[in-house]
């Protein structure tokens, strides 16, 4: 017993079976995303995190809807998916602004006053292999990395 009665899908050309699989991947970011976003909506308790939360939210659909109309081989589909990129690029960069905003909002950083926590005045912080190559030229200006 098929899911979708009247189609067989072991009949079904890999371009289509494609399309259907993109569509139903779409239908289900765009469920979880209404049903996030709603919940949010109902127990709105803190409005500065969760509009945060919500344009963090919003980004999968967006996703998913510029991955499908990059699929589409129609009349205009093209010119569409462009512009959706373009957009999709956007807000990519207004969600990870966002997201560094919640993160301060979570641990109690405030942007605006220059308040380093206590916890981390006067540590020295030690960063991992690939940021430490780059930093040693920052912090030492007289050491140079020689070419290799």
């Amino acid at each position: 017993m098929s899911m979708f009665p009247g189609m067989d899908l072991t009949k079904m050309d890999p371009p289509t079976l494609t399309l259907l699989g993109a569509a139903c991947c779409v239908m289900l970011s765009m469920h979880f995303t209404v049903q996030l976003v709603s919940q949010h909506l109902f127990y709105w308790k803190n409005p500065k995190e969760q509009k945060a939360i919500l344009i963090i939210v919003l980004m999968p659909p967006l996703y998913a809807i510029t991955s499908f109309a990059g699929l589409l081989d129609i009349k205009g589909s093209k010119t569409f998916f462009t512009c959706l990129e373009s957009v999709k690029e956007c807000y990519e960069a207004l969600v990870i602004a966002k997201f560094l905003a919640l993160m301060y909002s979570y641990l109690n950083i405030s942007i605006s006053k220059n308040i380093v926590p206590d916890e981390i005045k006067g540590r020295v912080l030690h960063h991992s292999f690939p940021v430490s190559l780059f930093l040693v030229s920052f912090l030492h200006p007289s050491i140079h990395l020689q070419n290799i």
